[in-house]
C-alpha cells in the first residue's frame, strides 16, 4: 500500500484520539483513566499494520480492517464533531469496545504467534514515540531551545528529529547527546561570535549560491561535532548521531535558477562594520527579499531534499547538511571547499542523482518539515509506527513584525501543506528578531523563557499523549 494511502486510513483515527485526549484533558470528569485506555486502546489497535520485530516488518493491516471500520464507526459520531464529547456519548459504548479490542488483539496473537512475541504488539499499541519538526526563520528558532528544555525535564525523550534552517542547527545542538544538557547547550551559544560564524570573502562557489555572508559553521560549532578545524575532514555523520535526524534542504534544479551567480553575490553589500550591526543587517536583507519570494513563488525550480532519510545522505556530515539548509541565497552562502574525497562524493552523487545546480536553504522549500517526519516513521525508520509529531514554527506570520511578515507569509505557503502531518503544532508569536542569529547570553536566555512559557499550555496533552498506555 502507498504511503499516502496509509496516511488516509490512520489519520482520523489519530485525529480521534487527538481529540479525546484533548477533551479528557480540559475535563477529568469526561472518563477515569482505565476508560480512556480503553477507547485509545482501541484507536491504537485500529491503525496497527506493521510492527517491527528483529529487523523485520510483519504486516497486519488487512486483518485488521473490519476491526478498523467497527471502531471508527462506533466512535466517529462522539470524537470528530465540533463540539467536545460527552461523558454521556461516550459510556454506553466502552463495554462492547472493550470486548471488541480485547478479542480482536487475541485473534491477532493466534494469526501472527509463529512471526510476533505478544510483548512486540502491545508495545506497538501502548507506546507513542515523540518526532520534533522545527521550522527555520533564523533567530527567531532559539525558542526551540526551550522547548527542549522543557520537554526533557518532563522525561520526553525524542526518537527522532527534522529540522530546517535554523530548525535544523538548533536539532543538531538536541541530537548531539542523548539526553538535553542545557548548560552545555547554552555554552556553545555563548561561545558563537558573528565574527567566528559569518565572514565577508568571495570565495569559490560549488554546490551553494554565492551571498555577501560565508557562514563557517564549522569554525563556530565544529568542536562539539568531532571537527578538529576547518580544514578536517568529516565529523559526526547524521547517521552517527545518538538521535536520528532528518534536515531539509532545497535543490535549484539545473538550468533554472533565474539570475547568475554573480546576482546575489551581489545582492548585499556589507563592511565587516555593519556585520556586527543587526540593524544594518535587516535593512540590507529587505533588499533581498524580492529574490527570495521569486524562489518561493516558483517551486517548480526547486527539489525537496531531507538529507538522512535514505543510506547515501546519512553518510553526510552533519554539519554540512545544516550549512546547506541554512544558506539563503543572496544573504548567506554555505560550502564545501576543503579536501574531503568522502564528502564531495556524497555531494556529487546526490547532485547527479536529482539533476541539481546547486543547495540553498531548507526553509524556501519546506519550512516546517512535518510530511518528511511522517514518511520516516512510516518507512520505519525508528522502529514504531506509534508516533507523535510535534511541529514548531517560529516563523509563523506576525503582525507584531511587520518588516519581517512578507517572508513570513511566504514561508506559510510551504508550511500548509505539512500541518496535516504534525499532530501538536506551536506556532510562536513571541520570539528573537529573525536577525538575531548569534543572540547575547540575555537574549537567548530570553528565548529560552518565551519557548517554555509559549509550551505549558500544550503539557498536558503531551503528557498524556506520549504516557504508555495500561493494560486493558
Amino acid at each position: 500500500m502507498l504511503l499516502k494511502e496509509r496516511f488516509a486510513i490512520t489519520r482520523p483515527l489519530e485525529e480521534l484520539e487527538i481529540s479525546l485526549v484533548r477533551a479528557a484533558a480540559a475535563d477529568p470528569s469526561l472518563l477515569d483513566p482505565m476508560e480512556e485506555a480503553t477507547v485509545r486502546t482501541a484507536l491504537s489497535l485500529a491503525r496497527l499494520y506493521k510492527v517491527r520485530h528483529e529487523g523485520h516488518d510483519v504486516g497486519m493491516g488487512a486483518f485488521l480492517t473490519p476491526f478498523r471500520e467497527e471502531v471508527s464507526r462506533k466512535l466517529a459520531p462522539a470524537l470528530s464533531g465540533k463540539k467536545p464529547p460527552r461523558r454521556d456519548q461516550l459510556l454506553p459504548l466502552l463495554g462492547g469496545l472493550r470486548e471488541s479490542t480485547l478479542r480482536t488483539r487475541e485473534d491477532l496473537l493466534r494469526r501472527f504467534r509463529d512471526r510476533l512475541p505478544p510483548d512486540a504488539i502491545d508495545r506497538e499499541i501502548r507506546n507513542k514515540a515523540l518526532v520534533i519538526v522545527a521550522g527555520g526563520g533564523g533567530g527567531t528558532g532559539y525558542v526551540y531551545l526551550g522547548v527542549m528544555s522543557l520537554l526533557d525535564e518532563a522525561g520526553m525523550k525524542p526518537s527522532l528529529l527534522v529540522g530546517s534552517s535554523m530548525g535544523a542547527i538548533l536539532s543538531l545542538f538536541r541530537a548531539r547527546v542523548a539526553r538535553f544538557d542545557y548548560g552545555e547547550t547554552m555554552n556553545i551559544v555563548r561561545g558563537l561570535s558573528w565574527r567566528k560564524l559569518f565572514r565577508i570573502i568571495s570565495t569559490e562557489s560549488r554546490y551553494g549560491i554565492p551571498a555577501a555572508m560565508r557562514l563557517f559553521l564549522r569554525a563556530g560549532i565544529g568542536r562539539h561535532f568531532g571537527v578538529a578545524s576547518e580544514q578536517h575532514g568529516t565529523g559526526l555523520r547524521l547517521k552517527d548521531l545518538p538521535i536520528p535526524t532528518l534536515i531539509a534542504v532545497g535543490g535549484i534544479r539545473r538550468g533554472m535558477l533565474p539570475h547568475p551567480l554573480e546576482f546575489y553575490e551581489r545582492l548585499l553589500r556589507l563592511t565587516p562594520r555593519g556585520l556586527v550591526d543587526p540593524l544594518a543587517v535587516a535593512r540590507k536583507v529587505q533588499v533581498a527579499i524580492g529574490a527570495l519570494a521569486e524562489l518561493f513563488l516558483r517551486p517548480e525550480m526547486m527539489v525537496k531534499l531531507h538529507l538522512g532519510a535514505d543510506d547515501d545522505t546519512a553518510q553526510m556530515d552533519a554539519l554540512d547538511a545544516a550549512g546547506f539548509s541554512s544558506s539563503l541565497p543572496g544573504v548567506i552562502h554555505y560550502d564545501v571547499l576543503r579536501e574531503d574525497r568522502h564528502g564531495h562524493a556524497l555531494l556529487d552523487n546526490l547532485f547527479e542523482r536529482h539533476g541539481l545546480f546547486r543547495l540553498i536553504d531548507g526553509g524556501l522549500v519546506d519550512n516546517l518539515p512535518a510530511k518528511a517526519a511522517w514518511r520516516a516513521v512510516h518507512k520505519g525508520s525508528i522502529g514504531t509506527r506509534n508516533a507523535l509529531i510535534l511541529g514548531l514554527n517560529a516563523f509563523s506570520p506576525k503582525l507584531s513584525t511587520p518588516l519581517w511578515l512578507p517572508l513570513e507569509r511566504l514561508a506559510a505557503l510551504n508550511v500548509a501543506p505539512n500541518l496535516p502531518y504534525a499532530h501538536v503544532v506551536r506556532h510562536f508569536k513571541r520570539t528573537l528578531s529573525p536577525i538575531e542569529l548569534v543572540p547575547s547570553v540575555n537574549l537567548a536566555s530570553r528565548a529560552v523563557e518565551l519557548g517554555r512559557n509559549q509550551m505549558v499550555p500544550e503539557m498536558p496533552l503531551l503528557r498524556r499523549l506520549l504516557a504508555p498506555l495500561p493494560a486493558l
